[in-house]
């Protein structure tokens, strides 16, 4: 009986000539014309274009079961805290987060120019020059006082480097320092065809800035920091170091090696057996003298000398 209702009801299904259309009848893009929303060049019924899903999200919305106004509100938290995020900048090879100019932005902007590490600066001079169009960044790490120039107009000098311990006098004048006088250190900038001025500084040269078109904020350096170090006057150190490589500069680097170093010769030569050998008692075998020590001198509760070395070795050699 049951093996010929399923068969009955295999030859029904066999029997349809109808094909059930994959659209719901209830979605805006089912038509009733087939060849308007279907290709039927094979034979079997396929979908021509994205389908409309507004029906089934109105039918399911009761029954979600988070707030939706939350779920918007979390993804653009995600999306901000991502572009906070650091990323390292191909040409000065920095860590830079919250950016202000994108990559692609600046890649166009040193497309066609020559770029220029602030440390290889020295080695790329010509005369008192730099040959060309060229750019270079790095992270202020000192701002100068504002000072007024001959002509009465105010100026300020910065100090910018690669985090290496090394700076570069860089002078600002007219809306460059107008534009960027309330930047704060620890931010990262490029600089376009800076002008070049020889001086007897320990780099040898300093750049100047007249215009604000010639330098650029691309964010903030993420491993700016100053040495955690004091220096002999007992002040804290100021000098700007890189984070990702310690807390110390390097000459407080070289003070904590020195202080938790070991200065014993025997173990500087790695000596170990004879390193903690008392030098003030001589060898032997030494005992602590017996019997009534009552009637005994102070003197004579020190450890008594029974056999040297050299005795030692002569009696082993005879067991």
């Amino acid at each position: 009986m049951s093996k010929s209702k399923h068969q009955d009801d295999l030859d029904l299904l066999l029997s349809l000539q109808d094909r059930v259309l994959e659209t719901p009848p209830a979605s805006p893009s089912h038509s009733p014309d087939l060849n308007a929303g279907y290709s039927l060049d094979d034979g079997l019924p396929k979908r021509m274009g994205q389908g409309d899903m507004s029906v089934f999200r109105d039918a399911v919305q009761d029954c979600l079961d988070y707030d939706t106004e939350s779920a918007k509100k979390f993804l653009k938290s995600k999306q901000d805290k991502r572009s906070n995020d650091a990323e390292v900048e191909k040409f000065s090879g920095l860590r830079i987060r919250n950016l202000v100019v994108s990559p692609v932005e600046l890649s166009n902007r040193l497309s066609d120019i020559r770029f220029v590490r602030l440390p290889a600066l020295k080695n790329s001079l010509i005369g008192d020059t730099l040959s060309g169009c060229w750019a270079t960044i790095g992270v202020l790490t000192e701002k100068g006082e504002p000072r007024t120039s001959s002509t009465g107009k105010t100026f300020a000098i910065w100090k910018m480097g690669c985090l290496d311990e090394k700076t570069i006098s860089v002078f600002l004048f007219g809306d460059a320092y107008q534009k960027n006088r309330d930047e704060k250190a620890g931010t990262v900038f490029a600089l376009f065809n800076c002008s070049v001025r020889k001086d007897n500084s320990e780099n040898g040269f300093s750049l100047s800035i007249y215009s604000a078109m010639h330098i650029l904020k691309m964010g903030t350096s993420v491993d700016y920091g100053v040495c955690k170090g004091k220096r002999k006057d007992g002040m804290a150190c100021t000098l700007v170091i890189n984070k990702r490589k310690g807390i110390y500069c390097s000459y407080h680097k070289l003070k904590k090696s020195e202080q938790y170093s070991v200065t014993r010769t025997e173990l500087k030569g790695g000596n170990l057996r004879t390193a903690f050998i008392d030098r003030r008692k001589s060898q032997g075998i030494y005992v602590n003298p017996v019997g009534d020590r009552t009637n005994l001198p102070k003197s004579s509760t020190a450890p008594v000398k029974l056999l040297s070395v050299e005795g030692l070795r002569k009696a082993l050699r005879f067991v």
